[in-house]
């Protein structure tokens, strides 16, 4: 019985869990209209992963592991980088940012969808040991 013991402990998000989020926020974000605040969480470390939350919808970006694997510096830095970003892609505010790469900003939701598909087919690579050799 005690091989079953609950070992209470804290595991914390990885950039790599951002890309699911990100999909269903902008797959929701249309759907689910102005009205209803939506939270982008897990895999946000970066400015850049916080603009992409705020680009396909989501109200805020949760930042929590960034912030305790880094301290609260991590804060000012993601700041400083979604600021520059917003700057070299003219972009006034967060305000206009928001929701610009959702599903409900293209003429053709179907064919958006498929794009994310064929992008996340198109980021796997199989591991070293099932690569065919020469």
């Amino acid at each position: 019985l005690e091989d079953l013991a609950v070992v209470p402990r804290v595991t914390l998000s990885h950039p790599s869990e951002l890309r699911l989020p990100l999909r269903w926020t902008a797959i929701l974000r249309p759907q689910l209209g102005p009205e209803v605040s939506m939270a982008a969480t897990s895999g946000i470390h970066c400015g850049e992963d916080a603009v992409k939350a705020l680009l396909v919808g989501s109200d805020v970006a949760m930042t929590a592991s960034a912030v305790l694997k880094n301290g609260a510096e991590a804060i000012e830095r993601m700041e400083q980088e979604m600021r520059e970003w917003l700057e070299e892609n003219e972009y006034s505010s967060v305000t206009q940012l928001r929701g610009s790469a959702s599903q409900g900003s293209v003429e053709d939701p179907g064919s958006f969808e498929r794009a994310q598909y064929i992008r996340t087919l198109h980021s796997w690579s199989a591991p070293p040991n099932l690569m065919p050799t020469a």
